[in-house]
């Protein structure tokens, strides 16, 4: 499995794409193609122009939650899928899959909506929309895991947004969140898009769905960039604990979770076109 990095907060000396504050991951297994989160605009576009990365060989999107810096990019995505069929291109555009919740209405103080910008009616026009609160298998090794249980309320990573429910508005809880966990032949490699349902639920729901034990490495957006020190620090140990492999922090970490990470396991830094791989040789951009 190869992943890439299409945006993220970070970009990389001597790699010339442009960041912002949000995460698209485009991976491979085998011949299938899948979009992780499509940033906050359409920069992703222009990162895939530049890495000569193909958006149309995509299978399938997939979206981790609702807010708008894992959604904001569907705006420009759509656009490209559009304007490319009218050039000729396939009007087939790829499977999406996410949690019904995605869809929700969310607003935060100050800023207005900060949802997904596109209705599941809109989005369904440009390929066939699944939305499932349970696990669903995309390739062999990949599996999206749906609504991760939480048993324990002080491992969620709350967010500061409001999402609109039957009986007003309330804290959005992000039930919707979830993420993607390939099955590798040394453990499994687990991509999360802000790990609202916390990282131990996380890798716990993963194992059970893949009957692996072993965590290889964790990569994406941790949500630990304003929590408290005592919960950076156990979140640090519990990994360490759990035999994390390696981590790969980026977008809502932060760096006093990263430094706590280090102290524990390894860390490794990624941005803006980091291009990552197991299981097999590393390949060149243009053929992911």
């Amino acid at each position: 499995m190869q992943l890439t990095v299409l945006v993220e907060n970070t970009t990389l000396i001597d790699r010339y794409y442009r960041g912002e504050p949000g995460l698209s991951f485009i991976l491979r297994d085998g011949d299938t193609r899948i979009l992780f989160d499509c940033g906050y605009s359409d920069l992703l576009i222009a990162n895939a122009d530049a890495m000569k990365v193909d958006l149309l060989s995509i299978d399938t999107i997939v979206l981790s939650h609702g807010h708008i810096d894992h959604t904001g990019g569907l705006l420009g995505l759509m656009h490209y899928y559009h304007e490319m069929a009218d050039r000729g291109a396939p009007e087939t555009g790829p499977s999406i899959i996410t949690h019904p919740g995605t869809f929700r209405r969310k607003v935060a103080e100050g800023e207005g909506d900060v949802g997904c910008p596109v209705t599941r009616d809109q989005l369904a026009a440009i390929g066939d929309l699944h939305l499932s609160d349970r696990p669903l298998r995309i390739s062999d090794r990949l599996w999206f895991l749906g609504e991760i249980p939480r048993t324990d309320p002080s491992r969620t990573q709350k967010s500061t947004a409001y999402v609109e429910g039957p009986d007003g508005w309330v804290l959005d809880p992000v039930i919707e969140d979830s993420a993607l966990v390939y099955c590798g032949d040394e453990g499994l490699v687990i991509i999360c898009g802000c790990t609202h349902a916390g990282i131990e639920h996380t890798v716990t729901y993963a194992r059970e769905i893949c009957g692996y034990d072993r965590v290889r490495a964790i990569i994406g957006g941790l949500h630990l960039y304003s929590a408290s020190p005592e919960r950076i620090a156990g979140v640090a140990q519990w990994c360490a604990g759990e035999g994390v492999g390696e981590i790969y922090p980026c977008h809502c970490t932060g760096l006093p979770a990263a430094i706590a990470f280090s102290r524990h396991l390894r860390v490794t830094s990624i941005g803006v076109g980091s291009h990552l791989s197991w299981d097999e040789d590393p390949v060149s951009l243009d053929k992911v």
